[in-house]
């Protein structure tokens, strides 16, 4: 009866042991994971900085290229300047053309302008055959174009079309156009104003009684 009450005494006596044994692992287990984590938090960390350092360094390079991109193309940049010196000239040269046009009006001369009215635009063909003078758009008012059935004038523009005085005109929309006829002989005023009510005229001589010398 004696031997079991040692054993219980021996039992007893080593538990405070191993109560310390376990606390000791699982602090030994802590410290482990604790510097295994502290490791790995410092790895994910360093390549977090070098992906921030990559962005940054990249959204660097493009701050600049935009920048320079906006130097040479943004207002009063050298682009920006040709462009509008360019339109400049082409708006000076459009202007300069039509001055030239209007300096002189020559009564040995015969030609006719289009005056279209409404809102819309109306397109126009003049041709003889299988030759085309002049196929464009015109828009609403008095063209700018000069169609010389006879003679050339002196001073030669863009807007001086030089056709046949037997040629045939293509309306896009007629009932919108007129023409204004400034006849040989005449100056700075039309002769013969005539109303468009047809797709196709033929033989604007013939139709229109244009005066021709010699013929």
């Amino acid at each position: 009866m004696v031997q079991p009450s040692h054993k219980k005494k021996r039992e007893f006596s080593l538990l405070p042991y191993i109560f310390i044994f376990s606390l000791i692992l699982i602090f030994i287990i802590s410290v482990v994971l604790s510097v295994s984590n502290f490791f790995r938090y410092r790895n994910l960390l360093e390549e977090y900085n070098s992906l921030k350092n990559y962005v940054n360094n990249k959204l660097s390079n493009y701050e600049l290229k935009l920048n320079d991109l906006q130097t040479k193309l943004g207002p009063n940049s050298l682009v920006d300047k040709y462009i509008l010196s360019a339109n400049y000239m082409n708006n000076f040269g459009v202007d300069l053309e039509y001055i030239m046009s209007n300096l002189e009006d020559d009564p040995g001369t015969g030609y006719f302008m289009v005056f279209v009215i409404g809102n819309e635009s109306s397109w126009l063909t003049v041709k003889k055959g299988n030759q085309t003078y002049f196929s464009r758009e015109l828009k609403p008012g008095l063209s700018k174009y000069k169609f010389y059935y006879f003679k050339e004038p002196r001073i030669k523009t863009d807007y001086d079309i030089i056709i046949s005085s037997d040629s045939d005109l293509v309306v896009g929309k007629p009932g919108r156009v007129y023409l204004l006829f400034f006849g040989v002989g005449s100056g700075f005023h039309p002769t013969k104003v005539v109303f468009i009510d047809k797709m196709k005229i033929e033989n604007l001589q013939k139709t229109f009684s244009l005066y021709i010398p010699g013929k």
